[in-house]
């Protein structure tokens, strides 16, 4: 029996000129290493591949609609976790309601939207738990993630370069063309 590979309904908003890979984070802990990934993902795929809100959105643009359309119209969304992350949604102290916490509603928004999410755990962060998010992000838990440690980032990004172009195949033609367009 011959299985066809069943494609996801990407409905939502799809432009022509869209970053492939959005890079969710927290700006308490992963920050940096957002900022490094974008760096070194942009120098494998193009800095037009990556979107990282601090360096993508134009000034003067909508926060809101910016960060919602490109959740909308990317590809894979890597939601970095860092050794806080789980606080965040642990507390119930939290200063951010949950329609006001980034993080979590562009997390939303990618499964609304069936994008590829893929959790990149940060060094000495452990599995999720599902019993530890709140109900609509329990399923990050059960997702394959990666891993992104300061002891092994070359072979770290290298690796995760290579499984985004297995999950997304597309964003392989902006590996070729990002290589190309380097000078030697």
């Amino acid at each position: 029996m011959v299985f066809a590979k069943q494609q996801p309904d990407r409905s939502c908003i799809k432009g022509d000129e869209v970053a492939q890979i959005f890079l969710n984070y927290r700006r308490e802990g992963g920050a940096y290493a957002a900022a490094l990934l974008d760096e070194l993902l942009s120098d494998r795929f193009g800095e037009d591949q990556v979107f990282r809100a601090a360096r993508s959105i134009p000034p003067g643009s909508d926060y809101s609609e910016s960060i919602l359309a490109a959740v909308a119209e990317c590809e894979v969304l890597l939601v970095i976790v860092d050794s806080g992350w789980l606080e965040k949604f642990e507390s119930e102290a939290s200063d951010l309601p949950a329609e006001r916490d980034w993080v979590q509603r562009e997390i939303e928004e990618g499964f609304k939207c069936e994008r590829i999410i893929v959790p990149v755990l940060l060094s000495g962060v452990k599995r999720l738990s599902e019993k530890s998010l709140p109900g609509a992000m329990a399923p990050v838990a059960r997702l394959q993630y990666l891993r992104f440690d300061y002891r092994n980032i070359r072979q770290d990004v290298g690796f995760m370069a290579e499984q985004l172009v297995r999950v997304c195949p597309e964003i392989g033609a902006f590996e070729i063309a990002a290589s190309v367009e380097k000078p030697d």
